[in-house]
């Protein structure tokens, strides 16, 4: 057994998320949230690790990690593991010295019931077009909600799929869906070359892995504005963060215009917390914002400051904010008090 399959192993029997390697320090693992180190650990020979995770993927893969690691350049990949899990990796530099970040993708994925998500998320999976975004920190299980959602769609609509991610963490097979799932670098060059080809490959839904930067938020407007449902996730905050960002990206003269293209199209965001449970383990906490012509206007409008006001007002419709819903995990005794996490996440 290498020391990649011991890590591995431990991190599946502790039900850790991530694993923690560098050449100057023990690793340790995430677990419930907190990097924990573990008794009698040491540092690991990283180079031989290194070869053995790349050993584990492709050929084609496999060249081009080792031509990213020969110009000093990070590399993101995932394998599966034997015991049917997946794992993502992260291949860095630090000051010292090489370092791995492993994030561990159990063989059986959460349901959208198992995960809790809201009624209101769920009925985007019914959408024909539009804009859906999940974001929060990361680590906040952003890819496991899209993934959800994916398979509820896959479950119940005749509809081609495609997936731009970077890197592929859970395989999709086909339902009453034809799903196409397809990785930066290995079977595309680049973002901007993979969403140029999509719309020739006929989608229905587009899974958009992440939103960074003016590019790929123009991309995921012009997509959900030709009549295809775009899911995509983002390292923001909470919604209001998120619509700011979005239009933010963009210089004065533009922003007027992404205004417009952002309100006719944004079918709502869902941001998410893991939060650790009372007993042990993780609960996820949702501020849902859907889209609705108050929301629309004030996108339009630049009044994203009264946004916060619209999500106290409209649980009706579905809608919540962050600090309502971790006032109601507290209040069914999942967490332990909603006002820490507030500040502390927030």
């Amino acid at each position: 057994m290498t020391e990649l399959d011991m890590w591995l192993g431990l991190a599946l029997n502790y039900k850790a998320t991530d694993i923690l390697m560098s050449e100057a320090h023990p690793p340790r693992l995430r677990i419930d949230g907190d990097v924990v180190a573990m008794n009698n650990a040491s540092p690991l020979p990283m180079e031989g690790v290194v070869k053995d995770l790349i050993s584990r993927l492709n050929p084609e893969q496999q060249a081009i990690s080792n031509e990213l690691l020969s110009n000093k350049m990070d590399v993101d990949c995932s394998f599966g593991h034997s015991s049917g899990a997946r794992i993502r990796a992260n291949i860095y530099r630090t000051v010292d010295g090489r370092a791995i970040a492993l994030r561990v993708i159990p063989a059986k994925r959460l349901t959208a019931k198992e995960i809790g998500l809201p009624d209101s998320v769920m009925k985007m999976c019914n959408a024909r077009s539009g804009l859906f975004i999940v974001t929060g920190p990361n680590g906040s299980g952003k890819t496991t909600t899209l993934t959800a959602m994916l398979d509820v769609i896959n479950e119940t609509r005749p509809v081609h799929i495609v997936t731009i991610e970077d890197p592929i963490e859970y395989i999709l097979h086909n339902k009453r869906a034809w799903i196409s799932q397809r990785e930066l670098r290995t079977h595309i060059a680049d973002f901007r070359s993979a969403v140029r080809s999509v719309v020739r490959e006929n989608p229905n839904v587009i899974v958009l892995g992440e939103i960074r930067d003016p590019d790929s938020t123009r991309t995921a407007l012009d997509l959900a504005e030709t009549g295809h449902l775009v899911l995509a996730t983002m390292h923001t905050r909470d919604s209001i963060s998120t619509v700011e960002r979005l239009i933010g990206q963009f210089d004065s003269a533009m922003q007027p215009q992404v205004r417009v293209m952002l309100s006719e199209n944004l079918l709502g965001v869902l941001a998410q917390l893991l939060i650790p449970k009372k007993g042990g383990g993780l609960v996820a906490s949702f501020e849902v914002m859907l889209s609705s012509s108050s929301v629309r206007n004030m996108i339009r409008e630049q009044k994203l400051g009264q946004m916060a006001s619209v999500l106290q007002t409209s649980q009706k419709r579905g809608m919540i904010s962050m600090e309502e819903s971790l006032k109601l995990l507290e209040k069914r005794g999942l967490i332990n008090s909603a006002e820490e996490h507030i500040w502390r996440d927030f």
